[in-house]
Protein backbone atom coordinates (compact mmCIF):
# COMPACT_ATOMS: atom_id res chain seq x y z
CA UNK A 1 0.00 0.00 0.00
CA UNK A 2 1.20 3.48 -0.67
CA UNK A 3 0.87 6.33 1.63
CA UNK A 4 1.13 10.15 0.76
CA UNK A 5 0.43 11.82 3.65
CA UNK A 6 -0.66 15.39 2.62
CA UNK A 7 1.35 16.38 -0.12
CA UNK A 8 0.63 20.50 -0.62
CA UNK A 9 4.10 22.21 -1.91
CA UNK A 10 5.12 22.05 -5.15
CA UNK A 11 8.05 19.52 -4.77
CA UNK A 12 5.35 17.00 -2.36
CA UNK A 13 3.09 17.12 -4.98
CA UNK A 14 5.33 16.18 -7.78
CA UNK A 15 7.01 13.49 -5.52
CA UNK A 16 3.02 11.97 -4.59
CA UNK A 17 2.34 11.81 -8.40
CA UNK A 18 5.57 10.22 -9.05
CA UNK A 19 4.84 7.53 -6.69
CA UNK A 20 1.23 7.38 -6.93
CA UNK A 21 1.91 7.21 -11.20
CA UNK A 22 3.86 3.77 -10.16
CA UNK A 23 1.60 2.26 -7.67
CA UNK A 24 -1.65 2.63 -9.82
CA UNK A 25 0.72 1.19 -13.26
CA UNK A 26 1.35 -1.43 -10.54
CA UNK A 27 -2.45 -2.18 -9.66
CA UNK A 28 -3.55 -1.88 -13.16
CA UNK A 29 -0.55 -3.99 -14.56
CA UNK A 30 -1.53 -6.56 -12.37
CA UNK A 31 -5.17 -7.28 -13.35
CA UNK A 32 -5.32 -10.25 -15.92
CA UNK A 33 -5.99 -9.27 -19.52
CA UNK A 34 -8.94 -10.84 -20.13
CA UNK A 35 -10.40 -9.16 -16.99
CA UNK A 36 -9.02 -5.65 -17.62
CA UNK A 37 -11.74 -5.15 -20.30
CA UNK A 38 -14.71 -7.07 -18.84
CA UNK A 39 -17.38 -5.61 -16.51
CA UNK A 40 -20.87 -5.32 -15.47
CA UNK A 41 -23.10 -3.75 -17.81
CA UNK A 42 -23.18 -0.09 -16.94
CA UNK A 43 -20.35 -0.66 -14.53
CA UNK A 44 -16.74 1.08 -15.91
CA UNK A 45 -14.19 -1.59 -16.45
CA UNK A 46 -10.37 -1.38 -15.10
CA UNK A 47 -9.40 -0.21 -19.11
CA UNK A 48 -12.34 2.43 -18.59
CA UNK A 49 -11.21 3.60 -15.41
CA UNK A 50 -7.76 4.15 -16.46
CA UNK A 51 -9.01 5.40 -19.98
CA UNK A 52 -10.94 8.13 -17.85
CA UNK A 53 -7.81 9.12 -15.64
CA UNK A 54 -5.84 9.42 -18.47
CA UNK A 55 -8.28 11.38 -20.52
CA UNK A 56 -8.15 13.69 -17.37
CA UNK A 57 -4.83 13.78 -16.91
CA UNK A 58 -4.22 14.93 -20.81
CA UNK A 59 -6.75 18.32 -19.92
CA UNK A 60 -4.39 18.87 -16.91
CA UNK A 61 -1.42 18.96 -18.79
CA UNK A 62 -2.84 20.92 -21.40
CA UNK A 63 -4.27 23.35 -18.83
CA UNK A 64 -0.44 23.54 -17.17
CA UNK A 65 1.12 24.11 -20.80
CA UNK A 66 -0.88 26.58 -22.69
CA UNK A 67 0.36 30.31 -21.67
CA UNK A 68 -0.90 31.44 -18.96
CA UNK A 69 -2.46 34.38 -20.39
CA UNK A 70 -4.84 31.95 -22.14
CA UNK A 71 -5.86 30.55 -18.49
CA UNK A 72 -6.20 34.39 -16.99
CA UNK A 73 -8.48 35.05 -19.63
CA UNK A 74 -10.35 31.70 -20.20
CA UNK A 75 -10.45 31.40 -16.24
CA UNK A 76 -9.93 34.41 -14.74
CA UNK A 77 -7.56 34.84 -11.53
CA UNK A 78 -7.90 32.85 -8.62
CA UNK A 79 -10.72 33.80 -6.48
CA UNK A 80 -10.02 32.12 -3.14
CA UNK A 81 -6.79 30.84 -1.15
CA UNK A 82 -5.63 27.10 -2.33
CA UNK A 83 -7.93 24.59 -0.14
CA UNK A 84 -5.40 21.02 1.36
CA UNK A 85 -5.99 17.91 0.11
CA UNK A 86 -8.45 16.86 3.04
CA UNK A 87 -10.93 20.17 1.72
CA UNK A 88 -10.58 19.30 -1.80
CA UNK A 89 -11.94 15.37 -1.32
CA UNK A 90 -14.36 16.14 0.87
CA UNK A 91 -16.03 18.56 -1.81
CA UNK A 92 -15.25 16.64 -4.74
CA UNK A 93 -17.22 13.52 -2.45
CA UNK A 94 -20.15 16.02 -1.98
CA UNK A 95 -20.49 16.29 -5.62
CA UNK A 96 -20.56 12.82 -6.61
CA UNK A 97 -23.13 12.31 -3.23
CA UNK A 98 -25.56 14.79 -4.98
CA UNK A 99 -24.79 12.50 -8.17
CA UNK A 100 -22.27 14.32 -10.22
CA UNK A 101 -20.94 11.73 -12.71
CA UNK A 102 -18.07 12.46 -15.53
CA UNK A 103 -19.51 14.35 -18.18
CA UNK A 104 -19.61 13.11 -21.69
CA UNK A 105 -15.99 14.26 -22.92
CA UNK A 106 -14.62 11.92 -20.06
CA UNK A 107 -16.50 8.87 -21.21
CA UNK A 108 -13.98 5.91 -21.58
CA UNK A 109 -14.31 4.01 -24.69
CA UNK A 110 -11.69 1.23 -24.84
CA UNK A 111 -11.17 0.20 -28.91
CA UNK A 112 -9.83 -3.40 -28.73
CA UNK A 113 -9.69 -6.06 -25.67
CA UNK A 114 -6.31 -7.60 -25.79
CA UNK A 115 -2.90 -7.49 -24.15
CA UNK A 116 -1.48 -5.52 -26.52
CA UNK A 117 -4.18 -2.94 -26.32
CA UNK A 118 -3.37 -3.04 -22.54
CA UNK A 119 0.46 -2.28 -22.58
CA UNK A 120 -0.49 0.33 -24.67
CA UNK A 121 -3.40 1.96 -22.35
CA UNK A 122 -0.50 1.38 -19.31
CA UNK A 123 2.51 2.80 -21.54
CA UNK A 124 -0.17 6.11 -22.37
CA UNK A 125 -0.92 6.01 -18.37
CA UNK A 126 2.87 6.39 -17.31
CA UNK A 127 3.80 9.04 -20.41
CA UNK A 128 0.57 11.06 -19.64
CA UNK A 129 1.70 10.84 -15.74
CA UNK A 130 5.30 11.87 -16.59
CA UNK A 131 4.29 14.43 -18.61
CA UNK A 132 2.36 16.04 -15.64
CA UNK A 133 5.13 15.64 -13.11
CA UNK A 134 6.93 17.60 -15.92
CA UNK A 135 4.71 20.18 -17.01
CA UNK A 136 4.47 20.97 -12.85
CA UNK A 137 8.05 22.40 -13.18
CA UNK A 138 7.35 25.30 -14.91
CA UNK A 139 4.89 26.71 -12.58
CA UNK A 140 6.18 28.50 -9.31
CA UNK A 141 4.29 28.09 -5.85
CA UNK A 142 2.82 31.81 -6.11
CA UNK A 143 1.63 30.56 -9.83
CA UNK A 144 0.12 27.18 -8.09
CA UNK A 145 -2.68 29.54 -6.20
CA UNK A 146 -2.76 32.91 -8.45
CA UNK A 147 -4.10 30.66 -11.88
CA UNK A 148 -7.66 28.76 -11.49
CA UNK A 149 -9.35 26.60 -14.18
CA UNK A 150 -12.74 24.96 -13.90
CA UNK A 151 -13.43 21.73 -12.59
CA UNK A 152 -16.94 20.22 -14.43
CA UNK A 153 -18.10 19.06 -11.46
CA UNK A 154 -16.66 21.06 -8.36
CA UNK A 155 -16.23 24.62 -10.56
CA UNK A 156 -13.00 27.05 -10.33
CA UNK A 157 -9.93 25.31 -8.80
CA UNK A 158 -6.53 26.52 -8.10
CA UNK A 159 -3.70 25.05 -10.00
CA UNK A 160 -2.55 23.40 -6.45
CA UNK A 161 -5.98 22.44 -6.13
CA UNK A 162 -6.55 20.91 -9.77
CA UNK A 163 -3.08 18.58 -8.63
CA UNK A 164 -4.72 17.62 -5.06
CA UNK A 165 -7.65 16.82 -7.07
CA UNK A 166 -5.74 14.51 -9.38
CA UNK A 167 -3.89 12.67 -6.79
CA UNK A 168 -7.19 11.92 -5.15
CA UNK A 169 -9.26 11.36 -8.14
CA UNK A 170 -6.49 8.91 -9.56
CA UNK A 171 -6.96 6.68 -6.47
CA UNK A 172 -10.74 7.36 -6.32
CA UNK A 173 -10.90 5.08 -9.50
CA UNK A 174 -8.20 2.57 -8.55
CA UNK A 175 -10.81 1.89 -5.49
CA UNK A 176 -13.87 2.16 -8.16
CA UNK A 177 -11.83 -1.46 -9.55
CA UNK A 178 -11.24 -2.63 -6.24
CA UNK A 179 -15.40 -2.33 -5.53
CA UNK A 180 -15.53 -4.31 -8.83
CA UNK A 181 -13.86 -7.01 -7.71
CA UNK A 182 -15.44 -6.90 -3.66
CA UNK A 183 -11.59 -5.89 -2.72
CA UNK A 184 -11.32 -3.52 0.28
CA UNK A 185 -10.59 0.25 -0.25
CA UNK A 186 -7.22 1.88 -0.06
CA UNK A 187 -6.34 4.93 1.73
CA UNK A 188 -3.65 7.00 0.92
CA UNK A 189 -3.60 9.88 2.17
CA UNK A 190 -2.95 10.85 5.94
Amino acid sequence: MLTLSSPYTKSEIQAALQQESAAVHTFFADIDADRFFVGPKDIWTPADNLIHLIMSVSSIVTALTVPRTVLRMRFGKAKHESRDIHTVITVYQAFLAAGGVAPAQYEPLAQATDAAEKARILEKWQSKMASLVDAIGGWSEAQLDAFQVKHPLIGSLTIREVLLFTLYHNMHHVNDVHDLYGNPHETWFT
